[in-house]
């Protein structure tokens, strides 16, 4: 067991020095600090959640409620904080689904 612990502290070493790894925490941080990116962010998480909740309830989504939300969404592509940490964010998702599928390769039975 402790084996596969200093492996699994090895791994997270080796993680943390990847270059996409770091680029994510930028950007992270990078959007954290912007007010802008921030208030965008906050009012497309609001209003997406409005408009999931009339139509789970099949209530009219009025026609605002949709053309605000496209605003929003028009903001997010054209806003280069939240576009780098998206980015960021889908290299460093993908990095760890690779990881996670070689180790669940390991893990699958083999056929003898």
């Amino acid at each position: 067991m402790e084996e596969t612990l200093e492996i699994a502290s090895k791994l997270g070493a080796s993680i943390a020095s990847y270059n996409g790894y770091k680029m994510f925490r930028e950007a992270e941080e990078q959007l954290k600090k912007d007010s802008v990116a921030k208030e965008i962010s906050e009012k497309l998480e609001k209003q997406s959640k409005k408009i999931y909740e009339l139509e789970k309830n099949k209530k009219p989504v009025e026609v605002e409620d949709k053309r605000e939300l496209q605003q929003l969404k028009e903001q997010v592509a054209s806003n280069q904080s939240i576009q780098k940490f998206l980015k960021a964010q889908t290299d460093y998702v993908g990095f760890m689904k690779k990881i996670n599928e070689r180790i669940e390769a390991e893990l699958t039975p083999k056929d003898s």
